[in-house]
């Protein structure tokens, strides 16, 4: 399939380019055509003619009889695929290569005909000879009006010769259509000027370029096809599927027989060599599932051939060595989370003792103090909203406080990132009574709504404009949901995370999948504290991460004794600051 997948693509850029090269060979044709008649335009005898009227009799017949022997007849000697120079003017009067002096009945209309001074208009019949009609429009050079129209007929035989020889495949074909749906060109030339067929227009009508596959009564044929800008004229190109695939099918079918011969030999050989490992093998399984469930006694026979004989060394090694291992597993794991706990411990206070707490908020509130002698209020909003920041962080990350108070403390990063982001547009809406009784996570809040900031705009170099935050009741507890505009994260990290939420039952991070990635943002982080403390189904949960922002939810539990006392300090000072 890949195979025929590449020889189609192959194709297809092939005979894009071959219909590329047959319409640039097609507009440089009419170009030359163009410029060819151009001396017709600015000639002055064509400029007397337009202004002739019907009733100068004289004076049309002499200038008719030098038109057709100086201009006309010559033109249509030098170009042998010229059938025929047609001049009408606004008035009525009418010159031709052929001396006939007849109107033709589409001549007001060609004369009126809005768009391009040079067009060409479709193809006809005169008697058993197909003509392609082209226009060029005289302007009167004082009222900028059409004044006249010049009307050439020529024949197919140069179209032909730059489509015709183009060869694609046995039974591959090109034709051509018009804007109007007529076909200008087909292998078949019973099929000149006449419509296109009724997929035409619901596949190519409307469109430049493409290519698509195209079943007709089981035949599948490789269809392409390309606008030209200047003539509007579409080339077509038809090539059965079976000509670009059939040798590689005929291939593929006899590697399947070649393959399915080789499968029967190995079969055959290998399966008397098997049959004396299953008995062997059967008895191996019993004994582990015996070691499955707990026994550890059993042993194996070690008088076997060489390679069974050193399979059942190996599993009698492994039993002996399990019952040593579970002697001493439940001592070092006591130890080494002992060992993990007391490092956790050493590296907090590590990073505590790093900062002097109250030099730095003394030192803020000099800040603040300053700002306001100098009446620069933002930046003392600032320095008192980052004090208080510091004394909600350096608190225990696992105290449980009122959903209220980490509210108040969101709210302070929210008004020191509005500092930053004038143009940031702050959403909250919560239920202020009924946040003092519902229990949180002390930093529970504001890591996530710091991940808006970080991975859903400055990781992508976007403007921060938007952050949302909305609450409502559940039967289990209270739900928030926290809101950005950014770019989220990607759909398989999107599952991950979600799976890990579901599946979380107080596991260690380093058996989990992606540990690297998943860690970065924090989310796990915010997830393990809120389920250790509060249980299921409490927790984070990712509603959606796209392109058009990130949407994630976290139940928290309702509190039946109301707020702590602590909580209730907080949220004091913060509300008097």
């Amino acid at each position: 399939m890949r195979s025929t997948l590449s020889i189609e693509h192959s194709a297809t850029d092939f005979q894009e380019q071959i219909l590329k090269q047959a319409n640039r060979h097609l507009d440089a044709y009419f170009l030359d055509l163009e410029r060819t008649t151009f001396p017709l335009i600015t000639h002055p005898l064509i400029r007397d003619f337009m202004k002739l009227t019907p009733e100068q009799t004289y004076e049309r017949f002499e200038l008719t009889r030098k038109i057709q022997e100086e201009l006309l007849q010559q033109m249509v000697f030098s170009r042998p695929e010229i059938y025929s120079f047609i001049i009408y003017s606004s008035k009525g009067l009418s010159v031709s290569s052929s001396g006939s002096s007849s109107i033709e009945e589409n001549y007001e209309a060609y004369l009126n005909m809005p768009g391009k001074n040079y067009s060409v208009v479709g193809l006809r019949w005169n008697g058993n000879t197909p003509l392609l009609t082209i226009i060029r429009k005289f302007h009167d050079a004082a009222t900028y009006r059409t004044s006249g129209v010049l009307i050439i007929n020529i024949r197919l035989n140069e179209i032909s010769k730059i489509v015709g020889d183009i060869k694609l495949g046995e039974n591959g074909f090109l034709w051509i259509a018009d804007t109007a749906g007529q076909i200008i060109y087909h292998p078949e030339k019973s099929k000149w000027g006449t419509a296109v067929p009724d997929w035409y227009a619901a596949q190519i009508q409307n469109r430049t370029s493409g290519t698509f596959i195209r079943t007709d009564d089981s035949i599948k044929d490789l269809v392409v096809f390309n606008r030209s800008p200047y003539t509007d004229w579409t080339i077509v190109s038809q090539v059965p599927i079976h000509e670009l695939t059939g040798d590689l099918l005929l291939l593929r079918n006899a590697t399947l027989w070649g393959v399915l011969i080789l499968v029967l030999l190995v079969i055959l050989v290998i399966g008397g060599f098997s049959l004396t490992l299953t008995n062997a093998l059967s008895k191996l399984q019993r004994l582990m599932r015996q070691a499955e469930n707990g026994n550890l006694n059993v042993q194996a026979p070690e008088h076997r051939g060489y390679e069974m004989g050193n399979l059942y060394r190996g599993f009698n090694k492994m039993v002996r060595e399990l019952r040593r291992l579970i002697e001493e597993v439940h001592t070092s794991q006591i130890r080494e989370r002992e060992l993990v706990i007391k490092q956790r411990e050493s590296t907090l206070k590590a990073l505590q003792s790093q900062i002097n707490p109250h030099f730095l908020y003394n030192t803020l509130e000099m800040i603040s103090s300053y700002a306001l002698v100098e009446g620069i209020r933002p930046i003392s909003r600032m320095a008192t909203g980052l004090a208080d920041l510091f004394r909600f962080s350096i608190s225990d990350a696992m105290q449980v406080i009122p959903l209220q108070v980490e509210l108040i403390h969101v709210q302070t990063y929210l008004e020191i990132q509005k500092e930053r982001f004038p143009y940031l547009q702050i959403e909250m809406n919560v239920d202020q009574k009924a946040v003092s009784q519902i229990l949180a996570v002390r930093l529970s809040l504001q890591p996530l709504v710091e991940n808006c900031f970080r991975h859903g705009y400055e990781r992508h170099r976007l403007k921060p404009v938007y952050i949302g935050i909305f609450g409502e009741w559940r039967e289990t507890g209270y739900l928030l949901r926290i809101i950005d505009k950014g770019k989220g994260m990607e759909a398989q990290t999107k599952e991950d995370y979600n799976r890990l939420f579901q599946n979380y039952e107080g596991k260690d991070l380093e058996d989990e999948k992606h540990k690297d990635e998943l860690t970065k943002i924090g989310l796990l982080n915010v997830h393990q504290r809120t389920r250790l403390l509060f249980g299921e189904p409490y927790g984070l949960q990712i509603l959606q991460s796209g392109e058009h922002g990130t949407n994630i939810q976290m139940l928290l539990p309702y509190d039946a004794q109301n707020t702590s006392k602590s909580g209730e300090h907080i949220y004091v000072q913060s509300a008097n600051r």
